[in-house]
């Protein structure tokens, strides 16, 4: 029997692994007994496992979905971007690692009140908690589009059901069952990876050589291009917005920080580090050549595409249509793990950052635990609430709506830690200035209707600069007066 695309056995291998994950967050759930475990899985985790849990929290479904669905419609101009992430790990490694582990925060913003002030703290992490609930939204909408476009079911009921299910585990099981989880699921979407590759490769003319063939004579091999325009993804374009977007994720992102102090010293966080740009190289590559696979698989096969009412589709449509029963089951419980990781992981972040930042300075840390599973549980309904908006907007490109808002919302925070790290002649007032005029640029920038204004992903460069400039001058300002 067939339901929508997807079979009987399909559909009880995806129920039985949302279930499988409830019951994680039931068992965790008596080893959170106070916030330290809830918010840091009381710094016991083996390094390995911190590593899965860091890839699996920075890879979600814009990686898993939309990577593909991007190269299915365009070409390889993307792929630069993970050099980038290489560039910011050995900055992070070297020089911020260290430091956010002898702070003893568990908050990266406390930091920010004790070098600059209590205004560039609640700023920051307002704007964290921001981030954070647009991206639970971007990262929940995509599998529901996956959901819907195999199984007919509505788009909307798909985003409540797989937020729903990511609410119940986040909020009971804490961060060391996040972690534990996000090994697990990161094993499954490789599983998945490697069985959608294998039926491109058997079902294309050539196999690999020919998958390659095909995107070389019809020009989606353009990954290198070193022309020095900036209004679109070139070569240089792509590398300057991806060591940013990278950088802002592992000096300022909360999700990133907090699982530094996950392990028990500095070498084990600095090893899950490097690991993890390991696992992430190799996982981002798959997915930019199971994009190219798609494409060429059809091409191969009478270029009988598929119709689709948005390109983000195309992953699942792919694995619902191609793969046997059970295996296209399996593959779609990946993709509800690439996406459970990711929301989980947003939402303890965001409790942390919530409860630390905000509550625990109104209420002088009562009930800490018990406001942390509240954050988690209110990120989770507005992250749900904006994913149904932007299930019913026309978006050509969830990966690209996800660089706009990451250049857009964390270049700045990854600035404030630049500048109290590195440059101690600006001070709180130059610190608050130059984050909003960061703010200024950078929204300034997206809403301007100029065709040749620089592409999205330069955006947290600018944004960057302007920032640097600004809370130089304000802070000699401010001295002086």
């Amino acid at each position: 029997m067939v339901t929508g695309g997807i079979r009987i056995l399909d559909w009880a291998i995806v129920i039985a692994y949302l279930v499988a994950i409830i019951c994680v967050g039931f068992a965790f759930s008596r080893r959170n007994r106070s916030s330290d475990a809830y918010f840091k899985g009381g710094g016991r985790l083996p390094w390995w496992v911190t590593a899965f849990s860091i890839y699996a929290t920075t890879f979600s479904p814009l990686t898993f979905l939309a990577i593909p669905a991007l190269v299915y419609a365009t070409d390889l101009s993307y792929y630069p971007i993970f050099f980038g992430a290489v560039a910011a790990t050995a900055v992070a490694v070297r020089w911020f690692l260290p430091f956010f582990r002898g702070g003893g925060w568990v908050s990266a913003y406390e930091y920010l009140e004790q070098r600059f002030n209590l205004a560039c703290r609640l700023f920051a992490s307002a704007a964290f908690i921001l981030f954070m609930v647009s991206l639970t939204a971007i990262v929940a909408y995509l599998p529901a589009v996956a959901l819907s476009a195999v199984s007919g079911l509505d788009v909307n009921l798909s985003i409540v059901v797989v937020m729903a299910a990511a609410i119940v585990y986040t909020a009971l099981g804490g961060m060391e069952a996040l972690a534990w989880t996000d090994f697990a699921q990161t094993i499954l979407i490789f599983v998945t990876m490697f069985t959608v590759l294998g039926v491109i490769c058997l079902g294309t003319d050539g196999g690999v050589c020919g998958v390659f063939s095909l995107a070389a004579a019809h020009d989606k091999l353009n990954a290198f291009d070193f022309s020095p325009v900036f209004s679109r993804p070139g070569f240089w374009v792509v590398l300057i917005g991806g060591t940013i977007a990278n950088l802002a994720t592992y000096i300022s992102d909360q999700r990133v920080i907090q699982r530094y102090l996950t392990v028990k010293d500095v070498p084990a966080a600095a090893k899950s580090m490097w690991a993890q740009i390991a696992v992430g190289f190799v996982s981002s590559t798959l997915c930019f050549f199971i994009g190219l696979g798609i494409w060429a698989y059809y091409q191969s096969n009478g270029a009988d595409f598929p119709t689709l009412t948005r390109n983000d589709q195309i992953f699942p449509v792919f694995i619902a249509s191609k793969l046997p029963m059970g295996l296209a089951g399996l593959a779609l419980a990946g993709i509800a793990a690439a996406s459970v990781s990711t929301l989980s992981a947003n939402m303890n972040s965001t409790a942390a950052a919530f409860a630390t930042d905000f509550y625990a300075r109104l209420f002088k840390g009562r009930n800490t635990l018990l406001c942390g599973k509240a954050a988690s549980l209110g990120c989770g309904i507005l992250g749900c609430a904006f994913a149904i908006v932007l299930a019913n907007m026309n978006i050509v490109s969830a990966y690209e709506q996800f660089q706009r808002y990451l250049g857009m919302l964390t270049a700045g925070l990854a600035c404030l830690f630049l500048m109290g790290r590195f440059m101690p002649c600006v001070n709180g007032v130059g610190a608050v200035c130059g984050l909003a005029a960061n703010y200024v640029v950078t929204f300034g920038l997206d809403l301007l209707p100029w065709p040749g204004k620089p592409h999205l992903l330069l955006y947290g460069l600018l944004g960057m600069l302007v920032c640097l400039v600004v809370a130089v001058l304000a802070s000699r300002f401010s001295s002086a007066h």
